[in-house]
Parts: structure tokens; C-alpha cells; sequence
């Protein structure tokens, strides 16, 4: 084995790496910059650990963010070390060494009769839908059909937030004070209950039970403690309180390392606590803090940009950094106001096509919410660019846009048994796994598709009315006869009702739908139904083939971003009220507001601090948002970028197109203000250029006008979801 010995860690590691690395007899707080190479100094301190200091790599503890990165790790320490393999048998994630624990406590019998525990160390770890059929069996019995799907999903988010807090089912009980919080911790007591008699834990329960046991019994907690010689915990930013109170629990004997970097904290809102981090000098003091400011990764235009942001958050002095770079000044950060959402998307794929096939796979494209993936996915696609999504799912097979879609199907062709089935109880229709049964049966023993039994099942009489009901009329949009879909299926009820945390998200894929359709219309002046199906179908079987191919653009959430590093990252949706989100501006207190405010400055900079080389950054003076079009102002995080470091290519005035935001809100009807006189009005369309309205068919909403553009060719478009101006 080789020896990692002061003087390599000297020559491998720069000054304030190496001394991190080096640091074996004291608690050590490691603040790491982004890009400054932490990986690299937690894999030599513990390479160093084991060679020179002959601590056995089974006595070092080790905690990572996912097993991915647990992997990686022992494989670059075996790497190091010059060895094929290294026993870090307690590298994980706390979940993963959480599990090693609790079935090496439960096979002995002292444990279990002591916690008066039923559990063996076989139990199951059960899933999300796991633990919606449990808590159905508890609540359904007292609340009836009270019980939907929305209640338990909050009744499990409720349960999980005490669980992440380390709160006990009597703790949370004697903490509740309104009626329903008091139900819920009754629900919590009676479903932990039902967990152990089916000898099952959820995700939470692993943190919880593994510190009962620690607690509880402390003569275990002492021989662990024991056993580990060193912990380490990287990610230390996004630890949560049940996770924290493992770690004290685990500590007595042991020296600590944590390492992690408070700006890049964006987990508040799933239960990270941001002053575990903060505190950590005080918790375990004495403790060495070490900084590692430089950054390795991006350009000094990059980093200085991205420095001149975060500088803007409130910070405790001991935990400032002054991050920097040494890496070439680079080119200036890009930012680009574009008109619309719809010129956002092609100036960007237009950005990316330009850089050539050869950077497809250094390349990323970042955004806040999923629903803006639907026109970058479309203009990248027009540049057959292939791409493809990380951390979330493709805009056309999200649940919500493929019920819409087997709707459609249907009415294309009601044989299609696939699409029968994924919309016969959706939204529901109070029909039970038998009536579907019945039904598949009566199709099998008839010998014809699901479609032509239906009338054999008496109970499905309104759903065969629902689809013929469905037809569309001559010279109809396919535009509303999607709209006439969501409208007559109550889709939107449904969704509120299914689970309103996330109706409003997906709402607006609905209305992110609509103005896709509308875009393929525009494309296609002869568009049929049948033509956008076979556009969707083709265009989601040659995206799958491109998730295999080698050099493909990646496209994710700035969430999703986080540890990872492109040559060329571009943000969309640089709005105010977009990126930072207006989400939190409810009811939330000001030190709320201002807390959230300052989780999205952080957001902000895991974004700008992907990028090694070249950043863009786009804002729109008009976008779709939430079903209607609006006006939006570039992110205040740009006014906070020092200005040596960026190149803001702003509209001219005349580019700029005045806006009045009354357009595309299809809860009213707001267009009769607009609609007299269009006949012979001339009109600008940011992809189709000028052209003059010869043609307008009905009122209000379901409003259409027909253009004849400069080329000589005729367009129709539905008047809410079009990109026209008036000249």
C-alpha cells in the first residue's frame, strides 16, 4: 500500500487542503468554496489516515449525500492508496449506515425486549406507496371518504416533518394545539404501530429507530462510539435535525470532520437546517475551521460574478469565504433579454447549435421549475439537438399531459385499450378494481377491444358518454378541443382535490400543454389530430433513443444541479418572481420571506458556479406563466453581479413590444376588449414576422384570427395563446 506520508499531502494538495488533510487530532469544520476541490481533500485525508496513521478502514465512518458518491470516494482512496479495494465498509449515506446499524442492534434479543421492539433484523423498508396503504387503513375506517388522496399526503408529509425533527408521536402530540394537528399525531402513533407489526420501517423510521437505540441503550451507542475513530460527514449543509441528533449520539470518543459550504444550502424546504453548519464550532468545540476558497473549476469572471451575488446574504463572520479564481478572466457572462419564452427557448437552442455537436455534452441548460422545459425541449428539438432530462420527467410523459393525451387517443381511435384504461377512472369515477375486471373479462370472452364491452358493463355508461360527447366540431382548434377535454373531464378539480401542494405546478403544465398544441397548429395551418399524435409519439421515441446516445445536452432543475459541472451552463427564466420564486410571498412572515429570499440567492449561485467556462442567462419581458401571459422584469440577482463581469444585451425599444397583462386567463373573458376592428389590423409575430388579420371567427376566449404573412402565406391562431403584437 502506498503511503500517503505529510510530505505528499504537501505536494498532492494546496496549502489549505493540505492542511485540512492533515488535520487528525482536532474536530475540523472544512467551509469548501464551490469548486474548490473538497472531494479531493476528503479522499487524501482519509488515504492519509489509514497509511500513516494506521487507522483501520473499517474504524472510519464516513457520510455522503447518495451511495453514488460513496462510490465514487472508495474508489479514488483505493486509487491513492494504489489498492484494488479498501473495506470502507461504513462509507454511505446516513440512511444506508443507519440500516448496518439497526440490523446489527437487532440481532441480539437484549435490544428488542428492552425497547419492547417486535422487530427482527430482516424488517422491510417501505415505500412512499407503502405508506399510503398503511395510513389508509388507519384513517379511511374514522374519516370515510374525507380520506382522499390529498389528505393522506398531507397526513404523511405532517408525520415525515416530525420524524426529520426527531419528534416522537407523544412529543408530537403534546406539541400540537390545533384539532387536527392533535388527529394527526394520534394517526402517527397508531401508524408507527402498524409498521412494527408488520416488522417494516419507512426512510425516516431508519434515522429514528437507529437513534432510539443509541439513546436508549447507551452502552451500544459507547461501543460504536468506540469503534469509530474518525467521522466524517460531507454535505454537512443539508443535514436535518434527526441526522444531527445521530451524530451526537455517535460522538464521544471519535474526531469529527464536516465538511460543506452554508451558500450552497437549497434544501430548506424538504427539512435541511442551516444552522446545524453554522453551529458545528460551538456544538463540538474546540474545533479548527479551515476554508478552501480557491476554485479550481470555473473562470475568474464566473467566480467573481457568482461571489458578488452571495455577498448579498447575510452570513456569521466566522463562516465568510472570499472564494477566488486563478483560472483565466474568460469570457463575460451572457445575459440575454429576449421578448418572449418562446424567443427564449430558440435563442438558446440557437446559442448551443452554434458551439457545435462537439460541446453537446459539456452542456447544460438549468431552470426553477419543470414546467419551463417544455419550449426548451421543443427548440432543441428543431435543432435536432438531442437532449434529455435529468431529475425530473420529459414534458409530454408527465402523468397530468399523458391523461390529456389518452383522451385524445381515444377519439383517434377507440380501440386503443392502453389509453381506455390509463382514463377510464381518471379523475375518478368511484369505479373498483372489479368493475374493471368485469370489464376485461366481458372484452376477452367477446373477443373485442375494451371500447366495444363497455356496454356490457352497465356502472361505465357515463364514461362512453363522456368520450362521444368529446367530438370536435368542423374548423375546430385542436387547441380547444383539448381545452373542451381538461374542461368536460374536470381535470382541474381533479387535481386540486388529488393533491393540492402540487395542483398549482401541475395546472400549469396543462396550460403549457395548450400553448404546445397551439405552437404545432401555427407550424401546421393543416394540422389534424391525428397529425399532433403522431408529432408527439415520434418526437418522445427518438428523445428515448437519445438519453442513450453519448453527446446529449442535459436539461434539469437548478435543484437537480447541485454537484455537478458543465464547460457551458445556461439558465432560463431569470425573472423576478420566477428565479427567486414568488412562491413563498403568502403568508409568510417577513424573517420568513427574507429567509426564503435568501435560499434562492444560494439557488442562484449552485446555478452560476456549474459552469467552468461560458454562462448564459436569459429573461423575458413577457412569458406564459401559470395559465396566462405576464410581464416580468429581469431578477434582482442580476442588478447584484458585478458589473465588470457580465455583457446584458437588453431589447431596444424597438424590439420591446408595449404589454398589457390581460391576455391568456382562461378563467375570464378578456378578450372582448380587443376583439372590434381587428379585420385588416396589422400584426407582428416574433417567428413569422408581419403580416395582416383577413379573418376572425369567434368571441371572447374561443377567439381565432387568420393572418396572411408577407411570404404569402396564410396562419390561424387562437388570439389568447398566440405571440402577436399589434403594429
Amino acid at each position: 500500500m502506498r503511503s500517503i506520508t505529510p510530505d505528499i499531502l504537501q505536494r498532492e494538495l494546496n496549502p489549505f487542503q493540505c492542511e485540512a488533510a492533515a488535520a487528525v487530532d482536532c474536530h475540523t469544520l472544512i467551509l469548501a468554496g464551490a469548486g474548490s476541490g473538497k472531494t479531493r481533500t476528503i479522499a487524501y485525508k482519509i488515504a492519509h489516515l489509514i497509511s500513516y496513521h494506521n487507522v483501520e478502514a473499517r474504524r472510519i465512518a464516513a457520510v455522503t449525500f447518495t451511495n453514488k458518491a460513496a462510490k465514487e470516494m472508495k474508489e479514488r482512496i483505493a486509487k491513492i492508496l494504489e489498492q484494488p479495494y479498501i473495506p470502507l465498509d461504513w462509507m454511505g449515506t446516513f440512511h444506508s449506515l443507519c440500516v448496518r446499524i439497526l440490523r446489527i442492534c437487532l440481532e441480539n434479543p437484549n435490544v428488542k425486549e428492552k425497547l419492547r421492539w417486535k422487530y427482527t433484523k430482516n424488517f422491510s423498508i417501505y415505500d412512499d406507496d407503502d405508506q399510503k396503504k398503511i395510513l389508509k387503513l388507519i384513517v379511511v375506517p374514522l374519516e370515510g371518504d374525507l380520506a382522499n388522496t390529498a389528505r393522506i399526503k398531507k397526513i404523511m408529509n405532517i408525520i415525515s416533518s416530525w420524524k426529520n425533527k426527531g419528534v416522537s408521536p407523544g412529543e408530537a402530540l403534546a406539541q400540537s394545539f390545533y384539532a387536527d394537528q392533535k388527529i394527526i399525531a394520534n394517526y402517527y402513533e397508531e401508524y408507527q404501530e402498524q409498521l412494527m407489526s408488520s416488522n417494516a420501517m419507512d426512510f425516516d423510521d431508519l434515522l429514528l429507530r437507529a437513534a432510539d437505540i443509541l439513546r436508549n441503550i447507551p452502552e451500544i451507542a459507547a461501543k460504536f462510539s468506540e469503534h469509530f475513530q474518525y467521522i466524517f460527514v460531507d454535505e454537512y449543509q443539508d443535514t436535518n435535525d434527526a441526522q444531527y441528533t445521530l451524530l451526537k449520539l455517535l460522538f464521544s470518543n471519535n474526531k469529527i470532520t464536516v465538511v460543506g459550504d452554508d451558500d450552497q444550502s437549497i434544501y430548506g424546504w424538504r427539512g435541511a437546517n442551516l444552522n446545524i453548519i453554522r453551529s458545528f464550532h460551538r456544538d463540538f468545540a474546540p474545533v479548527q475551521i479551515i476554508k478552501l476558497e480557491e476554485n479550481y473549476r470555473s473562470t475568474s469572471n464566473i467566480v467573481k460574478a457568482a461571489g458578488s451575488v452571495i455577498a448579498n446574504n447575510k452570513r456569521p463572520e466566522e463562516m465568510k469565504k472570499l472564494v477566488f479564481s486563478n483560472q483565466e478572466k474568460g469570457s463575460l457572462i451572457h445575459i440575454k433579454q429576449t421578448e418572449d419564452d418562446y424567443s427564449e427557448a430558440n435563442t438558446l437552442a440557437h446559442k448551443i447549435f452554434l458551439h457545435g455537436e462537439q460541446k453537446y455534452s459539456e452542456t447544460a441548460v438549468f431552470y426553477r421549475n419543470n414546467a419551463q422545459s417544455r419550449l426548451i425541449e421543443a427548440a432543441l428539438n428543431k435543432f435536432r439537438i438531442p437532449n434529455v432530462i435529468i431529475g425530473g420527467t420529459r414534458f409530454w410523459d408527465r402523468m397530468e399531459v399523458k391523461d390529456i393525451l389518452a383522451y385524445m387517443r381515444l377519439l383517434v381511435n377507440k380501440q386503443d385499450n392502453a389509453a381506455l384504461l390509463r382514463v377510464i377512472n381518471v379523475p375518478p369515477r368511484g369505479l373498483g378494481k372489479k368493475t374493471i375486471e368485469t370489464l376485461q373479462q366481458n372484452a376477452d370472452n367477446n373477443g373485442t377491444s375494451l371500447w366495444d364491452a363497455l356496454p356490457t358493463v352497465p356502472k361505465l355508461e357515463p364514461f362512453a358518454k363522456l368520450i362521444n360527447g368529446l367530438v370536435q366540431e368542423p374548423d375546430e382548434s385542436i387547441v380547444f378541443l383539448t381545452k373542451k377535454i381538461i374542461e368536460d373531464t374536470k381535470y382541474n378539480e381533479y387535481l386540486e382535490k388529488d393533491d393540492p401542494t402540487t395542483a398549482a405546478d401541475r395546472k400549469a403544465n396543462l396550460n403549457e400543454m395548450l400553448r404546445g398544441v397551439e405552437d404545432f397548429c401555427e407550424d401546421n395551418p393543416d394540422a389534424t389530430l391525428e397529425s399532433f399524435l403522431q408529432d408527439i409519439s415520434l418526437l418522445t421515441s427518438a428523445d428515448r433513443k437519445n438519453q442513450d446516445a453519448k453527446n446529449f445536452v442535459t436539461l434539469m432543475t437548478l435543484h437537480s444541479a447541485k454537484g455537478l459541472e458543465f464547460d457551458s451552463v445556461h439558465i432560463a427564466g431569470c425573472d423576478e418572481g420566477i428565479l427567486p420564486s414568488n412562491a413563498f410571498s403568502g403568508d409568510s412572515t417577513p424573517a420568513e420571506k427574507h429567509e426564503k429570499l435568501e435560499e434562492e440567492r444560494r439557488l442562484f449561485y449552485v446555478g452560476l458556479t456549474r459552469a467552468k467556462k461560458h454562462l448564459f442567462l436569459y429573461t423575458c419581458q413577457t412569458r406564459f406563466w401559470h395559465g396566462e401571459k405576464k410581464g416580468f422584469a429581469p431578477t434582482s440577482f442580476i442588478q447584484e453581479m458585478d458589473t465588470s463581469t457580465i455583457f446584458f444585451e437588453k431589447l431596444s425599444k424597438s424590439q420591446s413590444t408595449p404589454f398589457t397583462p390581460r391576455t391568456v386567463n382562461y378563467e375570464h373573458d378578456e378578450y372582448s376588449q380587443v376583439e372590434p376592428g381587428l379585420m385588416g389590423k396589422f400584426v407582428s409575430h416574433n417567428k413569422y414576422g408581419k403580416g395582416k388579420v383577413v379573418g376572425q371567427t369567434g368571441t371572447g376566449e374561443n377567439a381565432q384570427v387568420e393572418i396572411l404573412f408577407a411570404n404569402g402565406v396564410k396562419r390561424k391562431f387562437v388570439l389568447k395563446l398566440a405571440n402577436l403584437s399589434f403594429v
